[in-house]
């Protein structure tokens, strides 16, 4: 059972990273990536139901965890809380893992009730770090003293190029269609003419940098949920139990 175990979940791993590089690169990632995904661990799911069968309680949770995480799923993507990729991904592990995995002494903390749905709990919980990360960076490259102007965008952006905006960012600060200069709290999709206007801006002197936001790769951290969730398990459910 730990070998079946073990090999379903290095699989897993495996394209989770091959789709983090994808989302990474070009916020892109086919639905055969997913397709691959199921086909590689599904015969292991059944290979566990046949080989170590289970009581008709745990069929009933395993069936209800997969509906409960692929209606969820789905309704965050309809809330705009991540994209379709970050949902076919849960979706994909909710079918794959019908029965918390557990090897050797993992996981140290406690199992959750779905994998699928830990995965999501502990990338939400550590999703933060990317705001650490920002934090970080401003404070080393833009200073102490540019903070006191620009304290939300050290949480969330960077400041790049007026003329080189890279590619997947949001404008923070961009030129309106009346060539005010423009601060706002909620990134703008960059279109030519906005791009257009930041660089007429930049030649005739008026700005030299703006704040961008990227767009979040969130693949990335269901991996690192995935990878928590094996080994540590449902680290949001562990804490909410230690506070009580």
């Amino acid at each position: 059972m730990e070998e079946i175990t073990a090999i379903k979940f290095l699989i897993g791993l495996g394209i989770l990273i091959y789709a983090s590089r994808l989302d990474w690169r070009s916020r892109i990632i086919p639905n055969r990536v997913w397709k691959v995904f199921l086909a590689a661990l599904l015969p292991f799911a059944f290979l566990e139901l046949v080989l170590y069968p289970h009581p008709r309680l745990e069929l009933y949770l395993a069936l209800f965890q997969a509906v409960f995480v692929i209606l969820i799923s789905y309704v965050f993507y309809c809330l705009g809380f991540y994209g379709g990729a970050d949902a076919k991904a849960l979706m994909a592990i909710s079918v794959a893992f019908p029965f918390y995995p557990s090897f050797s002494v993992f996981p140290v903390l406690m199992k959750g009730f779905s994998f699928a749905f830990s995965t999501l709990a502990n990338a939400v919980i550590f999703a933060p770090l990317f705001v650490l990360y920002f934090l970080i960076r401003n404070l080393l490259k833009e200073g102490l003293n540019e903070f006191r102007k620009y304290p939300f965008y050290y949480f969330i952006g960077k400041r790049v190029d007026a003329e080189s905006i890279p590619e997947h960012h949001a404008l923070l600060e961009f030129v309106n269609e009346k060539g005010e200069f423009m601060r706002v709290r909620r990134g703008v999709e960059p279109d030519r003419a906005a791009i257009k206007a930041l660089k007429k801006a930049k030649i005739e002197g008026k700005v030299e940098k703006v704040w961008v936001t990227p767009q979040i790769p969130f693949i990335i951290f269901i991996t690192v949920g995935y990878v928590i969730a094996f080994f540590l398990g449902d680290v949001l459910t562990y804490l909410i139990t230690r506070l009580l």
